[in-house]
């Protein structure tokens, strides 16, 4: 399978956001927190999807594996209590296990969109079982469940922009997830998250110490990131 890489950059620990994590500790949704809608156009016609039915193994085409994957023509918004955020019936999630939407392609556009269903389901379904759920066993989940509230967060609904693939390989991908924000001198702020290929689907890895990314996160600009609201014509 072919392959793509860049380093990740901008990573280390995050002293800034450290007020932010006494508030609201799991990491794999600070974005959630840091990031308010900018007014940025958003869909038009968010068309609510059905949650796929609950299913056995996973079954889906890799698809566009380079750096800059093009947007499925099937891709569209899901909506519910105010969050819009995208979907593709063809690379993910294609199916739900223990709840929660799965079954992703083994493709950057495939660990872009589990990031946005993680970051989505942690705040409509429940963190702490999220986390459970998308998490990589290990020490740093163990870590990361032990100060995530086992509710849904809630917080503001974030306006999902796009994703950098940092690298990529067919066992790892390492992305940033974009989204629009006012607070940003870009209008956009970025989550790094890496992904490992586990068991036929995309598991978040997550650092010794809870943390699933180090560094300062990257401030991406229109233009440096594959964009959702990209169609293939």
């Amino acid at each position: 399978m072919p392959t793509t890489k860049k380093p990740q950059s901008l990573r280390g620990k995050v002293a800034l956001w450290a007020s932010v994590l006494v508030v609201f500790v799991v990491a794999i949704l600070l974005v959630t927190i840091l990031v308010k809608p900018s007014g940025q156009s958003e869909p038009s016609s968010p068309v609510a999807v059905e949650t796929p039915k609950e299913e056995g193994g996973c079954n889906v085409p890799a698809g566009d594996t380079s750096s800059k994957p093009a947007i499925p023509k099937d891709l569209r918004w899901k909506a519910e209590k105010g969050w819009t955020w995208p979907v593709s019936d063809t690379y993910g999630p294609t199916k739900t296990k223990d709840g929660f939407p799965a079954c992703f392609a083994r493709s950057p556009l495939g660990a872009a969109l589990t990031a946005v269903s993680l970051n989505v389901s942690g705040n409509l379904i429940n963190a702490r079982k999220a986390g459970e759920f998308y998490a990589v066993n290990s020490k740093g989940k163990e870590v990361l469940l032990a100060k995530t509230p086992d509710k849904a967060a809630m917080t503001t609904p974030v306006s999902y922009s796009g994703f950098i693939v940092d690298s990529f390989t067919e066992d790892e991908a390492s992305i940033t997830l974009v989204s629009a924000t006012a607070a940003s001198s870009s209008g956009y702020a970025g989550l790094p998250l890496t992904f490992r290929w586990v068991d036929g689907d995309w598991k978040l890895k997550v650092l010794d110490d809870g943390s699933t990314f180090v560094g300062q996160p990257p401030t991406p600009v229109k233009g440096g990131f594959v964009e959702w609201s990209d169609t293939n014509g």
